[in-house]
């Protein structure tokens, strides 16, 4: 009589020991698998962090200097002061303000057209600042009794260590404050000049690239 094998002897069936191998491997490969996306996925991570810290960050930091009016049109004066906060210097730093009638018209894409073909600008190191006064100009013609009632802050620059470009806006509401009155109320065009304090800044949003 033929030796009974020992799979026999033990009472588990070959073909239940077969379909547990199988159990098992499926089960391996899949810890494979998870261990492999969790490797990718901690790897972009990094990947994305590394990009965030390594490259510039340009900020901005806007104060109102006058609104002035006469037969001809208003211009808003601002002091703006923008700071590279990030670790890689920024070249050419563009930085301009932006009339919009009202919050129809996004800012966004108003400072999407400002800068696109570039220009040439100063660089700031990591940390460095520098203050700027500019002027946003329009004629009677293209306000006439109601003057812009938002101006955006654009601003474009290139990373110093390759061909990458950065962006940022930042939109703020325009409004004349009497000292008699708590609420800010609507800009008045009126020929003359208007400054601090009863000319403010109401910031409204922001956005970085």
């Amino acid at each position: 009589m033929a030796p009974t094998s020992r799979r026999r002897r033990s009472g588990i069936p070959e073909d239940w020991t077969a379909s547990a191998w199988k159990l098992i491997t499926a089960g391996a490969m899949v810890a494979i698998a998870v261990i492999a996306w969790l490797q990718w996925k901690t790897l972009g991570t990094i990947e994305r962090f590394l990009d965030a810290t390594q490259r510039p960050w340009i900020a901005a930091s806007v104060e109102p200097v006058e609104l002035t009016f006469d037969d001809k049109g208003g211009g808003l004066t601002l002091k703006t002061t923008i700071k590279n906060i990030g670790t890689i210097p920024a070249v050419d730093v563009l930085a301009t303000p932006v009339l919009l009638m009202d919050a129809k018209q996004p800012y966004r894409k108003a400072c999407s057209h400002y800068g696109v073909g570039g220009g040439i600008g100063p660089m700031l190191a990591g940390n460095e600042a520098l203050p700027k006064t500019s002027t946003a100009w329009l004629a009677r013609g293209d306000f006439g009794d109601s003057f812009p009632s938002l101006v955006a802050i654009c601003i474009k620059y290139r990373f110093a260590n390759s061909r990458r470009t950065g962006e940022a806006g930042y939109l703020f509401s325009i409004a004349q404050r009497d000292p008699s009155r708590p609420d800010a109320i609507a800009i008045e065009p009126k020929n003359g000049t208007l400054n601090p304090p009863q000319l403010v800044l109401l910031p409204t949003a922001s956005y970085h690239n």
